[in-house]
């Protein structure tokens, strides 16, 4: 009986930690939908430079607020890098774009 009350408090402590840690987020902004968001990155970096900014990411995605780009911009450079939306895509389930 013991042995059973332990593994049953056992388990409750476990429940209890799993549902109070923190979810793990990509991202710290909330998002609108990311499906809206699926593209291929060659297709948005207009200019070449391996870099999507805020106006080419605007240019492709013309209903876009600042906030979608902001959460993109892993690192906040001001530029989305090729390795930068790969893991956004990633992170949302995202498949690629041809």
């Amino acid at each position: 009986m013991k042995k059973l009350v332990f593994f049953l408090s056992l388990i409750l402590v476990v429940c209890m930690i799993s549902g109070c840690a923190s979810k793990s987020r990509h991202h710290k902004q909330d998002l609108p939908d990311p499906k809206g968001f699926n593209a291929h990155f060659p297709d948005m970096d207009t200019d070449g430079d391996d870099l999507v900014n805020w106006t080419e990411f605007k240019d492709y995605f013309p209903d876009a607020p600042p906030e979608a780009f902001k959460a993109t911009d892993l690192n906040g450079d001001g530029n989305i890098d090729h390795d930068e939306w790969h893991q956004f895509k990633e992170a949302h389930g995202l498949g690629h774009k041809e």
